[in-house]
């Protein structure tokens, strides 16, 4: 389930896709406010771009936007774990991309990065994926409200519908269900 940020801030919640590993890309991101409310939307086709390489531009478009617009405080989620930890901790491949980042949330001064899960980030996945499409080849794009195809996972993420995790392509209440089903299991011992 989405989570608001505290009132007075604004989110932004970003993601990247790509076709295959190193192919078309997308950027995605959402600004939103402590009610749920769409600020700000953006897509940006990639004409080749890596998993993480799009997670990073999806990140900078997003920032800059922010900064631009004034979308501040700001609290940035992505689910993108990589992109967290070398955020932190540098990496000789993406330090353009890592530098860009740290500049402009050094110079906002007021802005939280961390990771979400996919399931709290479903609106930027759907701008990303749809940005990856050949029909939006070099193209951006910034959106004042939803976009027809985001349309039902904005308002189901506003009205606070969770989805259940799943592992391994699995329903994880599936899986509690089955195990709970089982009543107690006995484990072999050592002895």
């Amino acid at each position: 389930q989405w989570l608001p940020p505290p009132r007075g801030y604004f989110k932004l919640n970003t993601d990247g896709a790509t076709k295959g590993n190193s192919g078309i890309g997308g950027a995605g991101g959402i600004f939103r406010d402590h009610s749920g409310s769409w600020k700000l939307g953006f897509m940006e086709n990639l004409p080749q771009a890596t998993n993480l390489g799009a997670g990073f531009r999806a990140l900078i478009r997003g920032l800059q936007l922010a900064e631009q617009n004034n979308l501040l405080p700001l609290q940035v989620e992505t689910d993108s774990a990589e992109v967290i930890t070398m955020l932190a901790e540098g990496n000789l491949i993406f330090d353009p991309l890592i530098c860009e980042c740290r500049l402009l949330i050094q110079r906002m001064g007021s802005v939280v990065v961390r990771h979400t899960y996919r399931e709290q980030n479903r609106v930027a996945d759907a701008l990303a994926k749809e940005a990856a499409k050949e029909s939006l080849l070099n193209r951006s794009v910034r959106l004042a409200v939803p976009p027809v195809f985001a349309n039902d996972v904005f308002w189901a993420d506003t009205l606070g519908t969770e989805l259940p995790r799943t592992f391994l392509g699995c329903n994880i209440d599936t899986i509690m269900q089955n195990i709970a089903s089982m009543g107690s299991l006995k484990y072999p011992s050592n002895s």
